[in-house]
C-alpha cells in the first residue's frame, strides 16, 4: 500500500490570530489546493479520505471535481480537541498553542490528552485504512498537521513521542509505503507541486 498523507492548504485566521470555527482555506490555500489536484491525479489514488473538516474538504475539492472518487470521511483524523481553551484569556491561549516544542495535551481544558489523541488517530489509521485496503492500493488521506505528526512518529518510533517535532507544510504530501515489516517513510512534507503558488 502507498499511503499519501496530505496536509490541508493554508487556512484563514481570525482577528485573534487563531483558526476560527469553521476554518476555511485562505486565497493561498485555494491556490495550493488547485496545484495539488494534478499531483493527486498523477498518483491516481484508489480512495481519498478526509477528516470532514472544511479546510480538509476544500483542499481535496479541486481533485475530486475531476475524478470519479467520492471522498470517505473519517472524523478520527481530525486535529486534536482543545476543549474549552478558546474561552480562556487570549494570552494563555496563544502561549499554549504556540509553545515550541508543541505538546498536544489539552486535558487541563477538558480537551484531549496526548495519549487520547494518539489512540484516536492511530485507531482510525489501523481500522479505517490499514485493515481495510489492500497492499496494492494507493490511499490519499487529506488531514491535518497534528495527525500526520502522530502517524510519522508511530512509524519511526513505534509510538507518539508526545510532541509535534515536524513542521508539516500546508498542502504537502508525506508518503508511507507498507512493507512486509510494516509502514516505512518514503518522504515527508513534499511541496514540489506548490512551486508556482508562493
Amino acid at each position: 500500500m502507498d499511503l499519501y498523507l496530505v496536509r490541508h492548504g493554508d487556512t484563514e485566521l481570525g482577528p485573534d490570530g487563531l483558526y476560527p470555527e469553521p476554518a476555511n482555506l485562505s486565497e493561498l490555500g485555494h491556490s495550493q489546493a488547485r496545484a495539488l489536484a494534478p499531483r493527486l491525479a498523477s498518483i491516481s489514488p484508489h480512495v481519498l479520505i478526509t477528516s470532514g473538516l472544511e479546510r480538509a474538504d476544500q483542499t481535496a475539492a479541486p481533485y475530486l471535481e475531476s475524478s470519479q472518487l467520492q471522498p470517505v470521511i473519517v472524523p478520527g483524523f481530525d486535529e486534536i480537541g482543545i476543549g474549552n481553551l478558546r474561552s480562556r484569556d487570549l494570552a494563555e491561549v496563544k502561549e499554549k498553542l504556540f509553545a515550541r516544542p508543541f505538546i498536544p495535551d489539552f486535558s487541563d481544558y477538558e480537551g484531549e490528552s496526548s495519549s487520547e489523541f494518539e489512540q484516536r488517530v492511530l485507531g482510525s489509521l489501523k481500522t479505517r485504512v490499514l485493515d481495510k485496503f489492500d497492499d496494492d492500493q494507493r490511499v490519499a488521506v487529506v488531514i491535518h498537521g497534528g495527525p500526520i505528526n502522530v502517524i510519522v512518529d508511530w512509524v519511526e518510533h513505534g509510538g507518539f513521542t508526545g510532541q509535534f517535532v515536524r513542521n508539516i507544510k500546508t498542502a504537502s504530501i508525506t508518503l508511507l509505503k507498507r512493507t512486509p515489516d510494516g509502514l516505512a517513510i518514503d518522504y515527508i512534507s513534499d511541496t514540489k507541486h506548490l512551486r508556482d503558488t508562493d
